[in-house]
């Protein structure tokens, strides 16, 4: 996989989360319990929450690491034939939301 797709899905994998967050503070009650599926145990809406960004703070570490800090990219988007579809993106925050 390219450096720019790789980069692109993690940005995708935060989107969704921040989506998946914003979903969670509307739709959940603040003192509502939830089973977590994985392991059985329970926890609340600011549980999830907690663990919805201890991912996004690990996304933001793989892209450090992808990208060097930042030091690996200089230049990657400035092909004059690459297009970030801002739409396509857009649709595909509202695809997931759905499923």
């Amino acid at each position: 996989m390219s450096t720019a797709k790789e980069i692109n899905n993690r940005l995708d994998e935060l989107l969704n989360l921040r989506a998946e967050i914003k979903r969670i503070n509307n739709d959940l009650e603040d003192g509502q319990v939830l089973n977590n599926v994985e392991d059985g145990t329970k926890t609340n809406k600011e549980g999830v929450i907690k663990i919805a960004e201890a991912m996004i703070d690990q996304i933001k570490n793989d892209l450090n690491k992808i990208t060097n800090n930042g030091k690996n990219v200089t230049g990657l988007y400035n092909n004059e034939y690459y297009v970030n579809d801002m739409l396509q993106d857009k649709l595909i925050v509202e695809n997931n939301l759905l499923n």
